[in-house]
């Protein structure tokens, strides 16, 4: 006995939900946050948070990295770096000759 292929009925189609007013992760307009306010560039409380914000940005990895080598040669002990001198005669220490 050969097998015949049974055809499958095609599954109904599923019912769309009623649209709401509302989509799904919204929240109620009771419960939503009031729209943000326009800021004004050109006041003048904007214009002294500018001003301090980027004054932060300046000085923080100047702060940090003056702090990381003071802490390195005050605490750790490592030397200071320094220039290497010309001799007094004005020739470079690489073509005097000794």
């Amino acid at each position: 006995m050969a097998l015949k292929a049974q055809k499958v009925p095609p599954a109904p189609p599923r019912p769309k939900p009623n649209p709401t007013p509302r989509t799904v992760g919204q929240l109620p307009q009771s419960l939503r946050a009031p729209p943000p306010k326009r800021v004004d560039l050109s006041s003048p409380a904007y214009k002294q948070a500018s001003k301090k914000y980027v004054n932060f940005m300046i000085a923080m990895p100047i702060l940090l990295v003056t702090s990381y080598f003071l802490f390195d040669r005050l605490i750790v002990g490592n030397e200071a770096k320094t220039l290497h001198k010309l001799p007094t005669d004005g020739h470079c220490i690489e073509h005097s000759e000794a």
